[in-house]
């Protein structure tokens, strides 16, 4: 009798990695890190919401306030720009952001890579591989 993949390894992502809070200026941006390190008790940015997922809030490019999921794609960047070309190509989604490293104000380990894209509804889904785990404290 064959054995099937585990149920996390039958699809394009593993998990999800990453929550991104976004808001709209520096200010903001104090403001929400202030109260996420009160709610989760937690100083060490980005903040560990798991033993393998991160929180973390940015400024988002247009000053809009949303929130992105990024689910990680396992392997190196050209598996995320596979996946990310295959769910354009053949699932329905558009390109936000192609696969690119974080800006450094991110404080983000350097090979991490990123992408964006909106499903056929138009939500934005982020795609990662090697996601940013602060130590175990």
């Amino acid at each position: 009798m064959e054995k099937s993949a585990p149920s996390m390894l039958k699809g394009k992502v593993t998990r999800p990695a990453i929550i991104e809070m976004g808001v709209a200026d520096a200010a903001q941006l104090a403001k929400t890190k202030t109260f996420y390190e009160a709610l989760l008790g937690e100083t060490k940015y980005p903040y560990r919401l798991l033993t393998d997922m991160a929180l973390l809030c940015v400024v988002t490019s247009d000053g809009s306030t949303q929130t992105t999921i990024y689910w990680e794609v396992p392997g190196d960047g050209t598996d995320l720009k596979k996946v990310y070309d295959d769910l354009i190509k053949n699932h329905g989604c558009e390109g936000v952001h192609p696969p690119h490293k974080p800006p450094k104000e991110m404080l983000l380990k350097g090979d991490l890579e990123l992408a964006t894209l909106a499903d056929a509804a138009g939500n934005v889904l982020g795609l990662v591989t090697n996601p940013p785990y602060p130590p175990l404290t």
